[in-house]
Order: C-alpha cells, then sequence, then structure tokens
C-alpha cells in the first residue's frame, strides 16, 4: 500500500512540476525558442555522455599500457654469452636452426655486445627488433647504433688454413687437415654439402659451419 501511495504521489508530483516548467516557458519563450531550448540541452547530454565514454576509454588505454610495462618489465632476458639453445627457442622469432646458428656464433667468434646479432646468418634488423628485448642490455636499433654495424667475414674454405680452419666449431687439426686433403684431392667444394664428404662431418656440424663459411 505505501509503495502504491509514495508511487503516485511521486508520479503526480513529476507531471505538476513538469505542467508548471512548461507554464513558464510559455510564458518567457517563443515554441521557436523553446526548441533552440531543447536542443542545446539534447546537445549538452550527448556531449556530457561522449566525455564519460572518453574517460571510460582513456583509463582502459592506460590499464593497458601499465600491464605492457609491468609484463616488460618482469620479462626473463638471457645472456647472449651463456644462453643454451633450448633457451633461445623460446623466444618468438627463433627456431631450431637459428637458435644453433646463434651458438655457432659465439663458439667461433663470440658476442661483444647484443648487437652482434646482426652479424649472425638469418637475423636482419626486423628479427632482431622482435627479440632484442629478450637479451640483457641489447636496445631498440636506431641510425646511431647501426654506424659501428661491421659485416660478418666468413671464412673461404677453399682458400682457408687449417689453423683458420681449427677456429670453427667442431673442427679440430684432425678435421681441418681432412678438408685441406679433401680439396687438394678434389679441386675444391662447390657445394656446402661437398663438406659432408669429409669423414667426421656430419649434418649437425655442417649446419653450425653454414653461417661461417664461403666457397668462393
Amino acid at each position: 500500500m505505501f509503495p502504491s501511495f509514495f508511487g503516485y504521489c511521486g508520479s503526480n508530483s513529476i507531471t505538476i512540476n513538469f505542467f508548471r516548467m512548461k507554464n513558464i516557458l510559455n510564458n518567457f519563450l517563443t515554441p521557436e525558442q523553446q526548441k533552440v531550448l531543447l536542443f542545446l540541452i539534447c546537445l549538452g547530454l550527448v556531449g556530457i555522455a561522449v566525455k564519460y565514454t572518453g574517460l571510460v576509454a582513456s583509463e582502459q588505454e592506460e590499464n593497458i599500457a601499465i600491464a605492457e610495462s609491468l609484463q616488460e618489465d618482469y620479462q626473463i632476458k638471457y645472456d647472449l654469452k651463456t644462453v643454451t639453445s633450448t633457451e633461445l627457442q623460446t623466444i618468438p622469432g627463433i627456431g631450431p636452426k637459428t637458435a644453433e646458428t646463434i651458438i655457432a656464433y659465439r663458439d667461433s667468434i663470440g658476442f661483444q655486445k647484443p648487437q652482434d646479432l646482426l652479424q649472425v646468418k638469418g637475423i636482419g634488423r626486423k628479427t632482431y627488433a622482435k627479440i632484442h628485448a629478450y637479451f640483457i642490455g641489447a636496445q631498440p636499433l636506431s641510425s646511431q647504433n647501426l654506424q659501428g654495424e661491421t659485416k660478418l667475414t666468413k671464412i673461404n674454405i677453399n682458400k682457408a688454413s687449417i689453423d683458420e680452419l681449427t677456429g670453427l666449431p667442431g673442427i679440430g687439426t684432425v678435421k681441418a687437415e681432412k678438408i685441406v686433403k679433401f680439396r687438394e684431392e678434389n679441386g675444391g667444394f662447390t657445394k656446402f654439402d661437398d663438406i659432408l664428404q669429409v669423414k667426421g662431418i656430419g649434418e649437425k656440424t655442417l649446419e653450425k659451419l653454414k653461417p661461417l663459411l664461403s666457397l668462393e
């Protein structure tokens, strides 16, 4: 009973106030002016709604930015001097072959700075941009830090000495001598797969050597 009574009173009060307001407007404003006023009120309400929506969107964007920042801060970073092939393969953009190539470069030449990744075969600027955040001390590319970039000098397997060959990963003095002997007896290597004919060198060793060798 009471809710119905108060509801009735409330609805009557709103109706009375509406008619009072209408009478006041009729006394001071023409019908055309009333339409303009109504339009301005609606426009103001729309503006408030748009502003509120913008604030909500802005808050959401800020939360996303904070989340991304936290993710970057707590991201696992690896040391190029100690990272394993398995760990490298957890990084988006690095597969088994690229991981082995990185390890081969480290074993034969070594990384003085993270930017040396650009000298590894198969890692260009786009790949570096994707993976640099996973390595300790690595910085994004810029025109300044690219000025000191040097191109990797590969060893010509058809001209390299035994000493040069022994500096390659998986190649000791015995294998180096076998490579030179094969080269002398067969007139050199015409393709990388020819290296597999040297006793003691298999597919895995060849994959490590390819980024470090040239045929001419």
